[in-house]
């Protein structure tokens, strides 16, 4: 009897370091549906997924859609895994800690005093072995925040991103990096973040205008290439189902009281509960809020400071309340309002777990309920969306 081309046709083998609860992964196996959109399941298994938060991997080994067909991840510090317990592999997948080089952490870069901003070296050290045992990775991408692009190694000359392309380009790949905002490629969130991709010399490189051509293709909804309007945060938020979530302190609580409700109210919900035209979406639709919209004064002594001397502050936007009409922006481990978007439009409290999952581009069957209300947001905000995978 003939063996038919998909009975035949070997699986691509990923390993994934730094794998959190599996946002990444589960974009490169596919195999779920968001949005009313479907993405298909790939020829591809994830042989090796590891992570040192052991809140991440129970969340990661809890769900069918990460575990059914793959590996397990494995909770261990990657620089205890010795070269010889990693299987063999066609393609890297790693987003190693971002907090180092991230606008919300302290960015310390590769001084990190935890050895973070040097993870990247694990990932380097990994394809060194399976080179020197013959057995050359075909690819790999890694993934960060937009900080890293200005953080130096220790000379203070170099950038970490050149240091990368300079040392993947000596084992062999062709390497291709670009800043890309989640929201152009069917994220509803503005997260920018840098893709790292390498592909071995002897077989190509990678091209980012093809991502780009692939989006318009498979008619993905994008902030830059069309279908926006599904993005926006009524798209996403219209027909989610209650949930609890966790309870802002006092003080937060009050701050987010002065600010306020978005004018638009909930008539802007019901707006995006039937198909609608962006165009002739109400302008107060997509009008969020702020600490700048509370009165001056009932600023607390802190924010009293920066309404006085917006330059010298850079006028930043803390606690910002995203509008229905608008793509929110991006979605932090620490879920805390005043440097992220996680409180409601309308409703005077943070976004719930399946809100921000949906925001993150998780699909609805993926389960976070295995683990701490407050590990969930961490694990979530932490995540690579798994649409941007």
């Amino acid at each position: 009897m003939p063996t038919s081309k998909k009975q035949t046709q070997k699986k691509i083998k990923v390993l994934s370091l730094f794998s959190g609860c599996g946002g990444l992964d589960l974009g490169f196996l596919g195999g779920f549906s968001f949005s009313g959109k479907e993405y298909k399941r790939l020829n591809t298994d994830v042989v090796f997924a590891n992570d040192f938060d052991s809140d991440a991997v129970n969340c990661y080994n809890s769900n069918a859609l990460l575990v059914k067909d793959s590996a397990k991840s494995i909770c261990k510090d990657v620089r205890e895994i010795e070269d010889e317990e990693f299987p063999d592999f066609d393609i890297m997948i790693a987003g190693f800690p971002c907090q180092p080089f991230s606008n919300a952490g302290n960015r310390k870069g590769v001084n990190d005093k935890n050895g973070r901003g040097t993870l990247f070296e694990e990932c380097e050290r990994i394809l060194k072995y399976k080179i020197s045992q013959k057995k050359k990775p075909k690819a790999f991408l890694f993934e960060n925040v937009r900080g890293i692009l200005s953080s130096k190694m220790p000379d203070g000359k170099t950038t970490v991103p050149n240091e990368i392309k300079a040392r993947m380009e000596k084992l062999g790949y062709n390497v291709s990096m670009q800043l890309v905002c989640a929201s152009d490629y069917g994220v509803p969130q503005k997260r920018y973040r840098v893709l790292i991709v390498g592909v071995d010399k002897k077989i190509g490189s990678f091209d980012f205008e093809k991502i780009k051509e692939l989006v318009q293709k498979e008619n993905i909804p994008s902030e830059s290439f069309g279908k926006q309007e599904k993005l926006l945060l009524g798209s996403i938020l219209k027909d989610v189902p209650k949930e609890d979530y966790w309870e802002y302190t006092k003080a937060t609580q009050n701050m987010i009281e002065k600010i306020g409700p978005c004018a638009h109210g909930v008539k802007a919900l019901n707006f995006f509960k039937k198909e609608f035209d962006f165009d002739k979406m109400p302008e107060s639709y997509r009008v969020g809020k702020s600490w700048k919209d509370i009165p001056p004064e009932d600023l607390t002594p802190r924010f009293k400071k920066i309404y006085d001397d917006p330059k010298k502050y850079h006028s930043p936007k803390f606690f910002r309340r995203f509008a229905f009409g608008e793509i929110n922006g991006t979605i932090t481990a620490s879920s805390q309002p005043e440097n992220c978007g996680i409180t409601h439009p309308i409703e005077n409290r943070r976004f719930t777990v399946r809100e921000i999952a949906r925001i993150q581009s998780f699909p609805d069957n993926f389960d976070f309920s295995k683990i701490p209300l407050q590990s969930r947001y961490k694990v979530i905000g932490n995540a690579v969306p798994p649409i941007l995978g």
